[in-house]
């Protein structure tokens, strides 16, 4: 727990730092006017930067079948229409309406993610659609869009963003996406996969390892973190690094906290309140597929458990993840 603490504390003091030191500007726009994205359910006034995880916004979740006043995240659906919720907030003492369109995204889903607009080749995010002529009061409102032809078989992370004249983007969009997302509060970013466990069988989940800059190799460390009670213990999680990145580990000699080598490609969480893989290193432009494999024992049975998987830099600051809810049939 006092690592998790340790890597929470990480990302707040590095957000007040660059609020302090000048690096990001105050909002663009007045509060009046200002329409915001929670980062996380702590983000209550759309602060920028934000503290804390930004890629499991509670602003931004799916419903499969139509359903107006659905309310809870689902995973999407292939080979049906699916809907996407978003909501829109206002700010404490927010006047008249403000108008905007609503741009919808999705990637594969994992950690690092590349940020380049709708006509960049190099982009990671494909556009879903756009809602024009949003009219949102100063109540704030939710939103509920069309997602058709989801690829499959797969699982995706969602970025939604606010596009609006009178509600401009307080610092410029670069590469990096979760520093776009933590910098401004008109992007929302939804990395939350819901997983139904069999018992004593093994299911792995997908995530995608990223070099979240353009230019140059990247080393990364993936933090697998308990969100309350261990899954690990009651159940087993096996990170499968593939060939390629399992490689590059072994050639740095294996490093980490709370792991170890379990086979060619595959490495053990033996710690299931914290546990690092450090030092994997990406090529320019380079997203790698990985798995997480959970297998629930017996003792597990019942349970709903938690498990954040997210990409740090060599200073440990989070460049984005993968929250995960378990339960266990």
């Amino acid at each position: 727990m006092r690592r998790l603490q340790r890597w929470w504390s990480t990302v707040f003091v590095a957000a007040l730092a660059a609020m302090l030191l000048g690096t990001v500007p105050a909002s663009a726009t007045p509060s009046y006017r200002d329409v915001f994205i929670r980062d996380n359910a702590a983000d209550v006034a759309g602060a920028e930067p934000s503290a804390g995880a930004v890629w499991s916004s509670p602003d931004i979740w799916v419903c499969p079948p139509w359903d107006a006043g659905c309310a809870v995240d689902h995973n999407p659906i292939v080979g049906q229409l699916n809907w996407v919720h978003v909501k829109l907030n206002r700010k404490l003492g927010a006047e008249t309406d403000v108008t905007g369109t609503l741009r919808l995204y999705y990637t594969a889903m994992g950690g690092a993610a590349n940020w380049g607009g709708d006509a960049d080749p190099f982009d990671d995010w494909t556009k879903i659609t756009d809602a024009f002529g949003v009219i949102v009061p100063p109540g704030g409102t939710e939103l509920v869009l069309p997602w058709n032809g989801v690829p499959g078989p797969g699982h995706y992370c969602l970025l939604a963003r606010w596009d609006s004249a009178a509600d401009t983007m307080t610092t410029a969009e670069g590469a990096n996406t979760l520093t776009n997302t933590r910098n401004n509060n008109n992007i929302g970013w939804h990395n939350v996969n819901t997983v139904e466990l069999p018992q004593l069988q093994p299911q792995p989940e997908p995530f995608m390892i990223g070099n979240p800059w353009r230019e140059g190799d990247f080393k990364t460390n993936l933090v697998l973190a308990a969100d309350g009670k261990p899954f690990v213990g009651p159940g087993r999680i096996v990170v499968d690094l593939g060939p390629e990145l399992a490689a590059r580990w072994k050639q740095a000699g294996q490093r980490g906290v709370g792991v170890r080598p379990a086979g060619d490609t595959t490495v053990e969480i033996v710690d299931g309140k914290f546990a690092r893989i450090d030092g994997l290193v990406l090529k320019s432009r380079e997203r790698v597929p990985a798995k997480i494999v959970f297998t629930a024992g017996t003792a597990a049975a019942g349970g709903q458990f938690v498990v954040r998987v997210n990409q740090t830099d060599g200073q440990g600051v989070d460049v984005g993840g993968v929250e995960y809810r378990l339960t266990v049939k």
